[in-house]
């Protein structure tokens, strides 16, 4: 994962929570919205997203941190709302598909949780030092799914053999603004998570 900064909700959708009666609809500019500002990748494990998974018929889904079920005066809130992807990589479901009405005690946007995440290179396994996250990530989200892994380990698989064997303090740095900026497009690398932390790691054991 990597911190979401939020930015004020779109004028369409303040109009929208603010007509009487109205309940929650993912309006269009909502989506397009949560898109832009999380670069077009899902909030829990970094997929590229709008994407098609042979499981759904989603092309992605919004998330509310606290969930509406449960938080009825949440869920029109845009600061708890968060994009994902449609969770169906295999039929192991996981992000919102399997957070469901499931509430989570850490954010996406909290600097501090952020940075509790570490992730293994040889697996691909994200965790948490802290151990109650540490289970929601596992238990809710299902974030270590076995396709999420390897798709994780594949992205550091390419780190590793697109720098310079010399492996030099200039390459990491180079390649660590290509993960943490947004292209030309607007969009974040699939997976930038784990590729700002393998290079982040490498540049500090060099300075």
């Amino acid at each position: 994962m990597r911190k979401i900064v939020k930015k004020k909700e779109p004028k369409e959708w303040t109009e929208y929570r603010l007509t009487v009666g109205v309940d929650y609809q993912a309006i269009p500019e909502l989506r397009q919205s949560l898109l832009e500002e999380q670069g077009y990748i899902c909030a829990y494990c970094m997929r590229r997203i709008p994407c098609k998974d042979n499981n759904s018929n989603e092309y992605s889904r919004i998330d509310h941190i606290l969930c509406q079920e449960n938080h009825q005066d949440e869920k029109l809130n845009y600061q708890n709302m968060v994009i994902c992807c449609p969770g169906a990589i295999s039929n192991d479901f996981h992000c919102d598909k399997s957070k469901g009405t499931r509430d989570i005690s850490f954010s996406p946007f909290d600097d501090y949780f952020i940075s509790s995440l570490s992730y293994s290179s040889k697996t691909g396994e994200i965790k948490s030092a802290n151990e109650q996250w540490n289970r929601e990530i596992n238990e809710i989200l299902n974030l270590n799914n076995a396709i999420l892994k390897a798709n994780r380990l594949e992205v550091i698989n390419g780190i590793i053999e697109s720098i310079n064997k010399q492996w030099n303090k200039s390459s990491y740095q180079q390649m660590l603004q290509i993960w943490k900026n947004k292209d030309s497009k607007g969009r974040y690398k699939a997976y930038c998570g784990i590729a700002i932390w393998f290079l982040s790691k490498h540049i500090n054991k060099r300075t």
